[in-house]
C-alpha cells in the first residue's frame, strides 16, 4: 500500500528521500548522539506542538486561504488555561479539565472570529488573520500584564512531558491527530467538500456544496487544533507568556507546504505533514548536534522549501508539455 502511494505521489517520495539522506548523514557524523534513545525521545517531545500548528495551517491552506493567527490563538488559549489553574490554590483534576476545556473553547472562538470575517464579511483571509494575530496576542498581553505565568500541577505537566509505555505523550497525541486528519480528509463529507472547494470554488458551488459552511468549518477547526497546540506548549515549558512561540506561525506554514499541501488549495495528505515535520526536526537536531549557527538553519529551511516548491511547480508543467507534444504527434 505504501509503495502504491509513493508511486502515485512523487512529492512524498522526494520527502522520504530527503528524510533518508538527512538520517544517513547525521548517523555517520554523530552516530553515538543522534541515534541515541535520549535524542529521539527529546525530539518526540519537541515537535508535536509545531505539528499541531502545522495541521491547523494545512486545513486552511487546503481551502485556498491562509491563517496567520494560529500562534496567537494557541498562546491565548494557553494563557486562559494558565489563569484558571493559577487562580486555584490547590488545583485538582477537575480544575485541569476545566482549564483545558476553556482553552479549547477559546480556540473555537478565535477560529469563529476568523471564519465569520472571511466567509460572511468577505475580507481577504491574509488581512483578517494578520489582524486577528495581533488582536489575540494583544489580548494575551493584557491578561498577563506582559509577565509570565508559571507553576502548574504535575498532572497537567504530564501532557507535555509525560511518558506512556516509554513514549512521550505529546508524540502519541500528534500521531493520533495525523490519523484523525487522514480519516477526516478521506472518509468524511466535509473533508471531501474541502478538497472540492479548494480546487475550484465555482465548481464546488455548482456541485451543491455550501461553500460558506465549508470555510466556516475550516477556520473553526483550525482554531480548535491551534488550542490543542497551546495546551501542549503550556504543559511542556510550564510557562504562559503572550509572545512565546511567535516564530511558530511561519514554521507551521513551512511544514505544511513542504509536506505537500498546495497553497492554492485542493490537495494535500496528512502523511506528508508527518514526514515533513520529522525531516525538519531531524535537520534542527542535526544542526544543534553539529553546533551550526541558527542563521544557517533558517537559510537551509528556506532553501529546502523553495527547492521542493520549485520541483512541485515545474513537474506539472513538464507533464503538460509532454502530454501536448504527444497529442500533436498523434494528430500528425
Amino acid at each position: 500500500m505504501l509503495r502504491k502511494l509513493l508511486t502515485r505521489d512523487r512529492h512524498l517520495t522526494r520527502l522520504l528521500v530527503i528524510l533518508a539522506a538527512v538520517t544517513v548523514v547525521l548517523s555517520v557524523l554523530r552516530p553515538s548522539v543522534f541515534l541515541s534513545a535520549a535524542n529521539f525521545r527529546s525530539m518526540a517531545v519537541q515537535f508535536p506542538e509545531l505539528g499541531f500548528l502545522s495541521i491547523a495551517a494545512a486545513l486552511v491552506l487546503m481551502s485556498g486561504g491562509i491563517d496567520l493567527s494560529i500562534t496567537g490563538t494557541a498562546v491565548l488559549s494557553g494563557i486562559v488555561a494558565a489563569l484558571i489553574m493559577r487562580g486555584t490554590e490547590q488545583p485538582t483534576i477537575a480544575t485541569i479539565v476545566l482549564a483545558c476545556a476553556a482553552a479549547l473553547c477559546v480556540g473555537l472562538a478565535c477560529g469563529a472570529v476568523n471564519a465569520v470575517l472571511v466567509a460572511k464579511v468577505g475580507i481577504a483571509p491574509m488581512l483578517v488573520t494578520l489582524g486577528t494575530m495581533n488582536l489575540f496576542t494583544g489580548i494575551g498581553i493584557v491578561l498577563t500584564e506582559g509577565s509570565a505565568i508559571t507553576g502548574f500541577p504535575e498532572a497537567f505537566l504530564a501532557i507535555g512531558n509525560g511518558l506512556l509505555f516509554g513514549i512521550p505523550v505529546p508524540f502519541l497525541l500528534f500521531v493520533a491527530a495525523i490519523v484523525i486528519l487522514s480519516f477526516f480528509l478521506n472518509r468524511t463529507k466535509l473533508g471531501y467538500k474541502l478538497y472540492i472547494y479548494g480546487s475550484n470554488p465555482v465548481a464546488s458551488f455548482f456541485s451543491a456544496v455550501n461553500n460558506t459552511r465549508v470555510v466556516l468549518s475550516t477556520y473553526i477547526l483550525s482554531g480548535f487544533v491551534s488550542a490543542i497546540a497551546g495546551i501542549i506548549m503550556l504543559s511542556r515549558i510550564n510557562t504562559a507568556k503572550a509572545d512565546f512561540g511567535s516564530s511558530y506561525g511561519l514554521q507551521a506554514l513551512l511544514v505544511a507546504v513542504l509536506g505537500g499541501i498546495n497553497p492554492s488549495g485542493g490537495s494535500g495528505k496528512a502523511v506528508g505533514i508527518l514526514i515533513s515535520i520529522i525531516t525538519l526536526q531531524f535537520l534542527s537536531s542535526g544542526f544543534n548536534l553539529l553546533h551550526v549557527s541558527t542563521f544557517l538553519k533558517d537559510l537551509t529551511w528556506g532553501a529546502l522549501l523553495i527547492f521542493v516548491m520549485a520541483l512541485n511547480t515545474l513537474e506539472p508543467r513538464r507533464k503538460g508539455r509532454g502530454a501536448a507534444k504527444t497529442a500533436e504527434e498523434k494528430k500528425s
